[in-house]
C-alpha cells in the first residue's frame, strides 16, 4: 500500500497523506449546463442520453453549502463537465457565491466561443480562479473542423481580448491555454505553443493534452502516445467527485451517461458518498489489479500527463503498476 500512498500524494496532494485523501473529495466538477454549441469529434457529445440539461437553484444550493461548510478539504472547485459552462446566465453570481465563501480557487473549461466582453468582464469580477481554453489550432480549416460550428477568428480574439482584461481586472485568475492533440494538429504543438505565451504571462500555461478514449467509449479513437494509465490504479477515485445537473455522482468524469451510479447529493452529503461502500469497493478493485470489473476503467487513459513531459516518468509508472507488485 505505501508505493500507492506516495503515488496518490504525488499526484493529487503533497501536502496531504491517504487518509486525508479519503476524507472529502479534493476537487469538484459541477456540470450546471448539460448542453454545448459545439460538435468536436474527440467529444461524445452525440451519445449523451441525460434529459436534466440545467442544474436548479436547489441542487446547486446543496452542492455549494456542503462544499462551503468542508472548505479546508478543497483545492478547487469546478463549474463545468460535459456541457460549454458559459451558456449558463448563473455563473458569474455561482463562482461570486463561492469567493465569497472563501473558495478562491474556482475554474471552467471552455470552448471560448461565447467568451465575448461582457461575459469576460461578468466572470472575472465574480472572481474566477482558473480559466481552460481548449482552441486546438491556429489554422482556422484545421481548426474548425476540430471545433465545428465554432468561427476561428472569434475564438482566437475572445481569447486574446479575456487576457487583457485579465490583467486589469482579476489579475490572479490563471489562463491554460489546451490544445487536443490528435491527427489533424499533429504537427502545431510548437507554433501553438510559441503564439499563446506572446499573451500568456508566468502564472499561465499552454499545453497539450493527447486525445483520450473516454474509457474505451469514443468511436473511431486513435491514440496518439502510449499511455501508462491501464498499469495504474486511477487517481479519479483518491481525488475527483462529479455532479450532474439533477444531482447525480457518477463512476466519474469519462462516465457521461452514468453508467456506474455513485449516488445523488440530494439524498447524501458529499462526504457519505465519498466514503460509501461503492466507493471504497471501486478503490480496492484498483489496488487489487480488478479494473476491467469495471468496462469504463479497463483502458482508459484520461489522466496521462499531457505537454509531451511526462510528471510520471515510465520507471515511475513500472514501479508503481498494480499488475507488478502485490498489495
Amino acid at each position: 500500500m505505501k508505493k500507492f500512498e506516495e503515488y496518490f500524494v504525488k499526484r493529487i496532494d503533497k501536502n496531504n497523506n491517504l487518509k486525508g485523501l479519503l476524507e472529502y473529495p479534493s476537487y469538484v466538477e459541477i456540470e450546471t449546463v448539460n448542453a454545448c454549441n459545439a460538435r468536436c469529434p474527440m467529444c461524445t457529445i452525440n451519445d449523451w442520453n441525460r434529459n436534466y440539461p440545467v442544474m436548479k437553484d436547489e441542487v446547486f444550493n446543496k452542492i455549494s453549502d456542503d462544499l462551503i461548510e468542508n472548505k479546508k478539504n478543497l483545492k478547487r472547485v469546478s463549474l463545468y463537465r460535459d456541457g460549454e459552462p458559459l451558456i449558463d446566465k448563473k455563473l458569474p453570481t455561482r463562482i461570486a457565491k463561492f469567493r465569497d465563501n472563501g473558495i478562491n480557487d474556482t475554474s471552467i473549461a471552455t470552448n471560448v466561443s461565447l467568451l465575448d466582453e461582457k461575459r469576460s468582464r461578468e466572470i472575472l469580477e465574480s472572481g474566477l480562479g482558473l480559466i481552460i481554453m481548449s482552441i486546438d489550432s491556429l489554422k482556422k480549416e484545421v481548426f474548425e473542423k476540430i471545433r465545428k460550428r465554432l468561427i476561428f477568428e472569434e475564438v482566437r480574439d475572445n481569447a486574446i481580448k479575456f487576457l487583457e482584461l485579465r490583467d486589469e481586472i482579476n489579475p490572479k485568475c490563471r489562463v491554460w491555454i489546451r490544445m487536443i492533440r490528435q491527427e489533424s494538429n499533429y504537427g502545431e504543438w510548437e507554433e501553438f505553443h510559441n503564439f499563446w505565451r506572446k499573451y500568456t504571462s508566468g502564472q499561465d500555461r499552454v499545453y497539450f493534452h493527447n486525445i483520450f478514449n473516454w474509457g474505451g467509449q469514443l468511436k473511431n479513437y486513435k491514440p496518439m502516445a502510449k499511455s501508462f494509465e491501464p498499469n495504474l490504479p486511477c487517481v479519479a477515485l483518491w481525488s475527483l467527485m462529479v455532479f450532474f445537473a439533477n444531482g447525480d455522482v457518477p463512476l466519474c468524469n469519462v462516465d457521461y451517461n452514468n453508467k456506474y451510479p455513485t449516488g445523488n447529493v440530494m439524498k447524501n452529503s458529499i462526504r457519505e458518498i465519498w466514503q460509501s461502500k461503492v466507493m471504497n469497493q471501486r478503490r480496492e478493485w484498483h489496488l487489487k489489479n480488478k479494473k476491467n470489473n469495471i468496462t469504463l476503467c479497463q483502458d482508459c487513459n484520461v489522466w496521462d500527463e499531457g505537454t509531451g513531459e511526462q510528471l510520471i516518468s515510465p520507471e515511475y509508472a513500472e514501479k508503481v503498476s498494480i499488475s507488478q507488485t502485490a498489495i
